[in-house]
């Protein structure tokens, strides 16, 4: 079944990956696509014209098995990154797209590919970014397949610098031809910036579905834990937990609603 990856022709970010893609790859023009569908096998590039966390339909009319997101990424930092997460909003605020209290679908194999291609490409060029998975944010959080966020950050800088786009362009295609099964894992606790969670992917083999960050706990609700694991692809009965990143009363809340579901709990 196909994979689709969208562009935004808004986002200066994705039109380089799109670029960079399109010419490692060889993708050729979907004939009467109007020049805004290109494909290399089962592989197809989507140049739309809605900022990917609005994009809210798939607008296409074969099969998908999962969507990944060529995106720019903002921080206060302005620090140079290259990021990979699933969208959704974990609590009532929706400000960036998707509806509240909602998640998308994720694929975990997917995501461990692509952090482990910005690691390599990343180690390759020499470049002097910070590669890491973020917490789950912003939309869309309704379309009917996985849908994974592949992204540069923070600044036009970056997000004009090729280098780091033909980084992603290798991390999106790597994601979408050979995803790298691990052990399925649902993250809670610590920053924005996943680091705990960042190296259970690199030195204990875990793959991740959603992860809620600290944050998350300030407006706990039992059902979206219920929801990342329910709409996560393949079996998944572990909790990773960033022990120190979650506080006590908050933890123990968690511990509760992991018992009931009969989840397993790693520390880390």
């Amino acid at each position: 079944m196909a994979v689709l990856i969208i562009a935004s022709k808004r986002d200066p970010a994705a039109r380089n990956i799109a670029k960079e893609l399109t010419h490692a790859q060889n993708l050729e023009d979907v004939p009467d696509s109007s020049g805004n569908l290109f494909r290399q096998g089962d592989i197809f590039l989507s140049l739309v014209e809605t900022d990917g966390v609005y994009t809210n339909s798939l607008g296409v009319n074969f099969p998908v098995d999962a969507v990944i997101f060529a995106s720019r990424h903002r921080s206060e930092s302005e620090a140079p990154t290259l990021t990979v997460h699933w969208p959704g909003n974990p609590t009532s605020k929706a400000e960036l797209g998707g509806n509240p209290k909602s998640l998308a679908f994720t694929d975990p194999p997917r995501l461990r590919a692509a952090l482990l291609a910005l690691d390599e490409a990343r180690e390759a060029g020499n470049l002097a970014y910070t590669v890491s998975l973020e917490a789950t944010h912003h939309g869309p959080t309704e379309l009917p397949v996985p849908c994974l966020f592949v992204e540069i950050g923070s600044t036009e800088e970056q997000w004009a610098d090729t280098r780091a786009a033909g980084a992603v362009a290798k991390a999106i295609w790597k994601a979408a031809t050979q995803p790298e099964p691990g052990k399925n894992a649902v993250g809670f606790g610590g920053g924005h910036y996943c680091n705990k969670q960042s190296m259970a992917v690199r030195k204990d083999g875990y793959a991740f579905s959603h992860i809620f960050s600290k944050y998350f706990f300030d407006e706990y609700d039992e059902e979206m834990v219920r929801m990342a694991f329910n709409r996560t692809r393949g079996e998944c009965r572990t909790a990773v937990i960033d022990w120190k990143g979650v506080r006590g009363v908050e933890r123990a809340r968690l511990l509760q609603t992991l018992k009931d579901l009969e989840i397993e709990v790693v520390r880390v």
